[in-house]
């Protein structure tokens, strides 16, 4: 079975339960106490064995969010609360991680940028920008989907565009209702398609837009006299 702790009973497989192996642990370290008696007063939970192992494996060498993987941790600060390591030691184990993978990477890869190849970088991401908003496409490559920003999952909408999404529905609308009367059915399908995804990018900035951050002022210093009150 897929469990660390486990013993047989009999022709069959059981799991431990946490009470069982708490107190196989309890036995143990009383056992280690006659010889190292700081056992004594300290007690383990099953839980424990995956702080010690997060633990020895960053502290071994690993980067951090890797590590974060086999423990199934979504959150890179989920593990931090697992491993007994300082931040500076965080840093120090993923600059040391960089350090070995760019030792076994071409040399000139680390070379210094010349003056193109800035003026290039910084020219793709001039060209990120649409009337809709910015491309999230990866770094130097081209558009995939045709300049098609409505369908393209890539484009960030600009919530002060909402008012011109309102006006491409009209449009789209209005296309639509010229298709059905002239029976361009596959016009209609690739219209209706558009408009789904319309509606979902503007339903998506809406909320977006609502959780932006609320500017609540600097706070004010109440009066001495009050303050000794409080």
């Amino acid at each position: 079975m897929p469990f660390l702790f486990q013993r047989k009973i009999g022709t069959k497989h059981e799991v431990m339960s946490d009470t069982t192996v708490v107190n196989m642990l309890k036995r143990h370290c009383v056992e280690l106490a006659e010889q190292h008696p700081g056992f004594l007063a300290t007690s383990f939970t099953p839980h424990d064995f995956r702080r010690l192992l997060a633990t020895e494996l960053v502290n071994s060498g690993l980067p951090i969010h890797i590590g974060a993987a086999p423990l199934g941790h979504l959150n890179l600060q989920t593990t931090r609360g697992y491993v007994a390591v300082f931040n500076e030691d965080v840093v120090r184990h993923y600059q040391g991680f960089l350090d070995r993978r760019r030792q076994a990477r071409p040399a000139d890869e680390y070379r210094p940028v010349t003056e193109p190849e800035w003026l290039g970088f910084e020219e793709h991401f001039d060209q990120r920008k649409v009337e809709l908003g910015g491309c999230a496409r990866p770094y130097s490559t081209p558009c995939q989907h045709e300049h098609a920003c409505l369908r393209c999952p890539m484009i960030n909408i600009n919530p002060k565009m909402l008012p011109r999404l309102d006006e491409i529905e009209v449009d789209l609308l209005a296309r639509r209702a010229r298709a059905e009367a002239e029976g361009w059915l596959g016009e209609i399908e690739g219209i209706d398609l558009t408009l789904s995804f319309l509606r979902q990018k503007r339903d998506q900035t809406r909320r977006l837009a609502r959780v932006a951050p609320v500017d609540l002022g600097i706070p004010g210093i109440a009066p001495r006299s009050a303050a000794r009150r409080q």
